[in-house]
């Protein structure tokens, strides 16, 4: 049991209460119907940013564009990695400027069969302006 302001904050309402933020995170995310979209031949496409040079190695020719900042003396116990340090770069995108949330989440979690599996999670939030082909756009993201 954790105490905050509000009065306790039992594991359950901890969850609830993180799922139903990053739902709401995450939705901010969600594409917005375009003209290609809703007419194919029209010759607007999504602008996608591009991603951060570098990131962590999954198998040889596989990175995926991420770091996990954080304190080095940090292992997950799930995974196995180690946090690259307080200096690395917390967003996913090049040419970003705004605010990024980033945490990791370790603990179990109970199927309603009562199996319990391994949670670990990383969970970013970046909102901001970021240039894609020289254009500036502002936009929120999330990364689940």
């Amino acid at each position: 049991m954790i105490n905050f302001r509000g009065g306790p904050l039992d594991r359950r309402k901890f969850v609830l209460t993180a799922a139903g933020t990053v739902g709401s995170v995450a939705s901010l995310a969600l594409p917005r119907k375009t003209d290609a979209a809703i007419n194919p031949s029209s010759t607007k496409r999504l602008q996608v940013p591009d991603p951060i040079p570098g990131g962590i190695q999954l198998a040889p020719g596989v990175v995926i564009h991420v770091f996990a900042p954080g304190d080095p003396a940090v292992t997950l116990p799930f995974t196995g990695v180690n946090l690259q340090g307080f200096d690395h770069e917390p967003t996913t995108i090049t040419n970003f400027n705004g605010s990024t949330a980033v945490a990791f989440h370790v603990g179990t979690a109970r199927a309603s069969d009562g199996r319990t599996y391994n949670l670990e999670t990383d969970i970013r939030a970046f909102k901001g302006e970021f240039v894609v082909d020289g254009v500036s756009h502002q936009g929120s993201f999330a990364l689940v």
